[in-house]
């Protein structure tokens, strides 16, 4: 064999014994894989957020007057609908004006029971139908988590939870639902100062953290009454724009004008005319609009 030959066949050799052997990779402090240290980069891409996920029972929010009856269903389907189209459209500047935050909305009312809570579960349900968002429903009622506690999440790892403990991951928080495109973010474990956590700076932080993890993110905000608590004020200072459910026939229209006041002129606002006496079949609601009658006590 000529020393050309010989050489080659050792090279040959040696690259085969290279591939063999498992690629050693620079040490770096924090990072291990079994004695072996990785760089934080590729460290970094083995963590993945895992969230919970829940298959919601709609006979059992139907029952807990979250949903409206099957024959009527088809019918308030139909008016969401129609309130849901000028908050998206706002959200994103869809054939309209783009509103700043305006993919961050609140529904609130005045008074406990006027029906905000199921217009923002039926709301977040239909906005969950549109193929270019991906929608979270966030209970911030934290006095009385209506949504929380028919979902089965009652004292979840949630809302308040980050509020209090800002090394808390956002993602790991959220559930995922079986509706494509929806999850929840539950109120969190009950705390006597949750009044305070939801008017501290790190609200604020929250909710720009909301929406900056997914663009496309459509955030609802199921928030405390305007005129009973002081959560809702300062959570509308955060959000571009929202939806102000009042109770045909049940809000003295002195507290209606009172809680619009204390949202300021400068805030985007959506009336919803709810449990309206009118036949359902033959009225809308939505943006100003009359609604259905007599769902969603909360």
């Amino acid at each position: 064999m000529s020393l050309i030959q010989d050489a080659l066949e050792r090279a040959k050799a040696a690259r085969s014994a290279e591939e063999r052997e498992p690629t050693q990779l620079p040490a770096t402090a924090g990072s291990q894989d079994h004695g072996r240290a990785l760089p934080d980069t590729i460290a970094a891409k083995r963590i993945k957020i895992r969230r919970r996920r829940i298959a919601i029972d709609w006979q059992a929010l139907r029952d807990g007057g979250l949903l409206p009856p099957v024959d009527d269903e088809e019918v308030i389907a139909r008016q969401i609908r129609d309130i849901k189209r000028p908050l998206i459209a706002h959200a994103f500047g869809k054939r309209a004006t783009l509103v700043e935050n305006g993919n961050l909305i609140m529904v609130t009312s005045a008074l406990a029971g006027e029906g905000k809570t199921f217009i923002s579960f039926n709301l977040a349900r239909s906005m969950a139908e549109e193929r270019d968002h991906s929608i979270l429903l966030v209970d911030a009622d934290v006095a009385k988590p209506h949504t929380s506690g028919l979902l089965g999440l009652q004292g979840a790892r949630g809302l308040l939870d980050l509020l209090e403990n800002p090394d808390e991951h956002l993602e790991s928080a959220i559930v995922d639902t079986n509706t494509r495109g929806l999850s929840i973010l539950p109120a969190g474990k009950p705390r006597p100062h949750s009044t305070e956590l939801l008017a501290s700076s790190r609200m604020e932080k929250l909710t720009a953290q909301l929406t900056s993890a997914d663009r496309d993110r459509v955030v609802l905000f199921d928030s405390p009454p305007l005129l009973q608590t002081s959560e809702s004020k300062v959570l509308a200072e955060f959000v571009g724009q929202i939806v102000f459910v009042v109770g045909a026939g049940q809000t003295p229209r002195g507290a209606v004008a009172e809680a619009a006041i204390s949202l300021g002129e400068e805030r985007a606002v959506n009336f919803v005319l709810n449990k309206s006496t009118s036949n359902a079949k033959d009225t809308r609601y939505g943006y100003g609009y009359g609604g259905p009658g007599g769902y969603g006590a909360q």
